[in-house]
C-alpha cells in the first residue's frame, strides 16, 4: 500500500533553498524539476532497517497559498544525523554560511545543535552517542582507509504527538509502518515504505502542539488507487480531510492529533519527456 515517503518544505527561492541543502549542507540533489521540485536527499537514518535504507528525502516547493508561509513553524518537522564528531562539523557549515541557533546540547543520546534553512524551518544536527555507533555498520573512514570530512549522513521525519501509545498504534498498526525503535515516551521512531523514517515525539513547550499546521509536511506515496487506499484506511477510522484527482490524484488524512499527512498515488500524473528522463534515473 505505502511504497515511499518524504517532508515536503515550503520555500519562497527555490533556487536559495536548493542551495542551502546542497551546497551548504552538503546533501544530495537527486531531482529537479524547472522551477516546481526541488529533490534533496539527507541520506539513511540509523533508525530505520538495514533492507530498507529509509531515512531522510525532501522535496522543496514553492509557497503556494494552500500552505501557511516558509518558516511557519508547526508540529512536523525534520532532524539530521551524522557519526562524526558535531563540533567539527558545526564549524564546517559554519564557513559555508549556516545559521546554527543555539548551543550544543549534550544529552542520553548523543549531541545536538539547532539551525534555520534559509526560509526559517528549524531543524538540527544529531550526533548520536558512541554506544549506539558500536552497533551500527557505518564507518566515518573512506574507502581508502583515510579519515574523510565530517559530514551528514542521514536524517529523519519528526512529529509532535499529544499521547506515545496511541502515536505508536496509530503509526504502526493503522498505517502498517513497522516501529523500528522506542525509547519508553521519549521517542519513536517507524520506517514509512522507502526513503522515509518518522520520529514520534512527544510535544513540550518548546514546540508547535500537535496538529499545528507549519511550512513543513509529510507526504507519503502509494502503489495501488488511492481511493482503494482511501477506503481500507477509513475503515481503520482514519480520518480523511480532503482529496483530488485530476492532474496528480492525492489525499489529506490526518492523525488522531490532527497533523497531516498528504498521499499521492504513484504515476497518477501525467509526466513529461524531460521529467519521465529524469525519474529514470537512479537515485541511489
Amino acid at each position: 500500500m505505502f511504497s515511499g515517503g518524504h517532508i515536503i518544505v515550503a520555500v519562497a527561492d527555490l533556487d536559495a533553498a536548493a542551495r542551502f541543502y546542497t551546497e551548504q549542507l552538503g546533501l544530495r540533489l537527486t531531482h529537479r524539476f524547472g522551477n516546481r521540485w526541488v529533490a534533496v536527499d539527507a541520506g539513511p537514518s540509523y533508525w530505520g532497517t538495514d533492507e530498507g535504507g529509509a531515512g531522510l528525502f525532501l522535496g522543496l516547493q514553492p509557497h503556494t497559498s494552500d500552505y501557511p508561509a516558509p518558516g511557519t513553524r508547526g508540529a512536523v518537522g525534520f532532524g539530521l544525523e551524522t557519526g562524526d564528531p558535531l563540533e567539527p562539523l558545526v564549524t564546517q557549515c559554519s564557513a559555508h554560511g549556516v545559521r546554527f541557533t543555539s548551543d550544543v546540547i549534550a544529552f542520553e543520546g548523543g549531541k545536538s545543535i539547532a539551525l534555520d534553512d534559509a526560509d526559517g524551518n528549524e531543524t538540527y544536527l544529531w550526533e548520536q552517542t558512541e554506544d549506539v555507533l558500536a552497533e551500527s555498520e557505518r564507518s566515518t573512514v573512506d574507502a581508502e582507509g583515510g579519515a574523510g570530512s565530517p559530514s551528514i549522513s542521514g536524517g529523519h521525519a519528526i512529529v509532535f504527538v499529544s499521547n506515545m501509545d496511541r502515536a505508536v498504534h496509530y503509526y504502526s498498526e493503522v498505517l502498517g509502518f513497522p516501529l523500528t525503535f522506542r525509547y519508553a515516551d521519549k521517542i519513536a521512531f517507524v520506517e514509512a515504505g522507502r526513503r522515509l523514517v518518522i520520529a514520534l515525539h512527544p510535544t513540550s513547550p518548546k514546540y508547535a502542539a500537535p496538529g499545528t499546521r507549519g511550512a513543513v509536511r509529510i507526504a507519503l506515496q502509494v502503489d495501488e488507487p488511492i481511493d482503494r487506499v482511501v477506503s481500507r484506511l477509513a475503515a481503520r477510522g482514519v480520518r480523511v480531510a480532503t482529496g483530488k484527482g485530476g492532474a496528480q490524484a492525492s489525499t489529506v488524512i490526518e492523525d488522531f492529533d490532527g497533523n497531516p499527512i498528504e498521499l499521492v498515488e504513484e504515476g497518477a500524473r501525467s509526466r513529461t519527456d524531460d521529467e519521465k528522463a529524469v525519474l529514470a534515473q537512479p537515485s541511489r
